[in-house]
C-alpha cells in the first residue's frame, strides 16, 4: 500500500477517533456536568475535523512532498496536547492519545517518523506539565486552564508519571517503528516473490503456447483444464470452447481409448493414433500420447500431447509404395535377366543348326520363325 493509500486510511481513523471523544465528551457533561472545559474540548473536536478535510484534500500531494505527512502527525501531537491540557494535564486520562500519531508515524515513516512524533510528544508533554507547576497562565488564556490547576499532584508523583509516560512513548516508537519496517520488508520481499511468481507463470505460459504440439490437461473426471494455442490450431477449437467439458468428447477419441484412461498408472502413458475431423470437415489423423498428471491442489489427472500426423501419415504411405514398386522393379530386373539368357542361347544354337544343317524349305521357314520370335521377345523384355 502506497504513502497516500495509508494517509487516507489516517485521515479516517482520525476522524473516528475525533467523533468517539465528542461522544464521550457529551456523555461526561449529561451525566457530570462541568468534570472539563466544554468550550475548548469541542474547539479542538471542531479543530481536528476541519484539519481532516483539510488533509484529505491535499493526500493527492504527498506523494511528491512526503512532508505533508510529517506535518500532519506533528499537527496531532500538538492537538493531542491540548486535549490533554484541557482534560487535567498530569492528571488527565488522556496521555495516553500521544500513542495514537506515534503509531501512526510507524505506519506512515516507519521507524524513524516514529521516533520524530514520539520526541515532540515527549518535549510537548514535557512542557505541558511544566507550565503547570510554573506559571500556568502564561502559556494559556484563562479560559482554558484545567480545573484541577490548583490541587495538582506532589513533584514526586508528577515526575513519576512524565517519566512512566515518556518511556511509554518511546518504547512504542520503537515497537512500532521495528514491526513496521519488518512488515516493509516483508512486503517488499512479497513484491519481488509475487513479480518472480508472475514472471515465471508468464515465462511457462509463453513456452506451453510456443510448443508445436498439442497439450491439454484435463482433471480425473477428464474435464479439460487447460487447452493450448497448439491445440486450438489443430482442432479449430478455442480454449473458451473447451475448458470444463470432456475431454474424450473434444478431442475425439476411440472408444478403447478412453476404457484405458482408467487403466493408467502414475509411470505409465498410452499412444495411439485416431481419425479426427475438425469443425470444417477435414479428416484428420491424429497421433495422441496421455500420461497421468498430479494437479496443484494434490489431485491427479491426465496429461495429453497430440500432433497432427495427416501429413506424415501421406508421406508414410507414399514410401511404403514406393517401396513396393521399388521391390518389383527389382524382381521384375531378375526375371528379365534369368529370362533373356536362355533366350539369347536358345537363339544363337538356332542359327548355327541353320547354318550348318541341310534344310529343306518348310525346315528352314520354321527355323526363322523361331529366330523372329526369339528376337521380338527378346525386345519385349527390353
Amino acid at each position: 500500500m502506497n504513502l497516500r493509500s495509508r494517509l487516507s486510511t489516517l485521515i479516517a481513523v482520525r476522524v473516528i477517533v475525533s467523533t468517539l471523544l465528542l461522544g464521550s465528551a457529551i456523555l461526561v457533561q449529561l451525566s457530570r456536568p462541568g468534570a472539563f472545559p466544554i468550550d475548548p474540548f469541542f474547539f479542538l473536536i471542531g479543530l481536528t475535523y476541519t484539519l481532516s478535510v483539510i488533509y484529505y484534500f491535499t493526500r493527492t500531494y504527498v506523494e511528491r512532498h512526503p512532508w505533508i505527512a510529517d506535518a500532519q502527525l506533528g499537527a496531532d501531537a500538538f492537538l493531542v496536547s491540548g486535549f490533554i491540557h484541557v482534560t487535567g494535564g498530569i492528571t488527565s486520562y488522556f496521555s495516553s492519545l500521544y500513542l495514537l500519531p506515534i503509531i501512526a508515524a510507524s505506519t506512515l515513516r516507519f521507524r524513524r517518523g516514529a521516533l520524530q512524533v514520539a520526541t515532540l510528544s515527549a518535549l510537548l508533554y514535557l512542557a505541558l506539565v511544566s507550565a503547570q507547576y510554573l506559571e500556568p497562565t502564561a502559556f494559556f488564556p484563562a479560559s482554558w486552564q484545567t480545573l484541577g490547576a490548583q490541587e495538582l499532584p506532589s513533584r514526586r508523583f508528577a515526575q513519576y508519571t512524565v517519566g512512566i509516560n515518556l518511556f511509554g512513548f518511546f518504547a512504542v516508537a520503537l515497537l512500532s517503528g521495528s514491526l513496521a519496517e519488518n512488515l516493509r520488508s516483508a512486503g517488499a520481499r512479497l513484491e519481488r516473490a509475487s513479480t518472480q511468481i508472475a514472471d515465471l507463470r508468464a515465462f511457462n505460459q509463453y513456452v506451453i503456447d510456443s510448443m508445436l504440439s498439442g497439450l491439454v490437461t484435463a482433471d480425473m473426471d477428464g474435464r479439460i483444464l487447460t487447452f493450448n494455442r497448439a491445440a486450438s490450431t489443430i482442432t479449430g477449437l478455442s480454449a473458451g470452447q473447451t475448458v470444463g467439458r470432456g475431454v474424450g468428447d473434444v478431442l475425439q477419441l476411440p472408444a478403447q481409448f478412453r476404457a484405458r484412461l482408467q487403466m493408467l498408472g502414475e509411470t505409465r502413458s498410452h499412444r495411439a493414433d485416431h481419425q479426427y475431423r475438425s469443425p470444417d470437415g477435414r479428416m484428420l489423423e491424429i497421433g495422441l500420447t496421455v500420461t497421468t498428471l498430479s494437479l496443484p491442489d494434490g489431485r491427479s489427472g491426465y496429461l495429453f500431447t497430440f500432433q497432427d500426423v495427416t501429413d506424415v501419415r501421406r508421406l508414410e504411405r507414399g514410401a511404403r509404395m514406393q517401396q513396393r514398386l521399388a521391390a518389383v522393379g527389382e524382381m521384375a530386373a531378375g526375371i528379365a535377366h534369368e529370362i533373356r539368357n536362355p533366350l539369347a542361347s536358345m537363339s544363337g544354337s538356332i542359327q548355327v543348326l541353320r547354318q550348318e544343317l541341310p534344310l529343306s524349305e518348310e525346315q528352314a521357314q520354321l527355323m526363322d520363325i523361331v529366330l523372329k520370335e526369339s528376337e521380338r521377345l527378346n525386345d519385349t523384355i527390353k
